[in-house]
């Protein structure tokens, strides 16, 4: 009795290791979340002489491709070939995300506190509109990041169109890892937030 049952405890005791063996190597990585970030602090916006709070601008709405409107976060491997990381998310809404650092910075660009993103309050009425129109936001780790976007500036009325501008802007990624091409993301919106803030003050100061 002692004989057979050895080898089968042996056996069971070895098929159970390889068990857990292979569920640990099955077991997925953690998930990690990002976020895009502001220009930090105002001292940018205390260079130029900004909009009194009388002026308000009103950003969006926002266009932007279904490829990258989404929870995974998009690189590029070819030129036909993108890669979806079930790994590396946005923690909320790029959409939401890429209009929220854009407000911010505006309105620490432009010392107000009166802009806003789309959808606004019935009782916000912009004198200046920005509406935008995403191509491309993507890039490829450890090399770039790319944003091409057109954006139209009109007046209080949307017929009235003042300006309409199609920026192209990349900025270098040196690091492999996803924090850096989030934040190559940052940097990219703090350079079109700068041109639109110009924008808008020549566009004010022509009045």
């Amino acid at each position: 009795m002692t004989t057979q049952a050895c080898p089968f405890k042996i056996s069971l005791a070895v098929g159970m290791a390889i068990f857990i063996l292979a569920g640990c190597r099955s077991a997925s990585p953690p998930i990690e979340f990002y976020t895009l970030t502001p220009l930090a602090g105002t001292a940018e916006g205390h260079k130029s002489p900004g909009l009194a709070d009388a002026v308000a601008v009103g950003l969006g709405p926002l266009q932007m491709p279904k490829m990258i409107d989404r929870p995974q976060i998009i690189s590029r491997m070819g030129v036909n070939r993108i890669n979806v990381d079930e790994f590396h998310r946005w923690a909320g809404s790029l959409y939401e995300d890429f209009l929220t650092v854009l407000t911010m910075n505006l309105a620490a660009l432009l010392r107000t506190n009166r802009v806003a993103a789309y959808p606004w309050e019935d009782y916000f009425d912009p004198d200046y509109r920005i509406y935008l129109r995403v191509h491309q936001f993507d890039g490829r780790l450890g090399d770039y990041v790319l944003l091409n976007i057109t954006w139209t500036i009109t007046g209080r009325h949307a017929d009235a169109v003042l300006r309409v501008r199609n920026s192209v802007i990349k900025e270098a990624v040196p690091s492999e890892d996803y924090e850096g091409f989030v934040a190559a993301k940052s940097r990219i919106l703090a350079t079109l937030s700068r041109e639109m803030a110009s924008e808008i003050m020549a566009i004010h100061a022509g009045k």
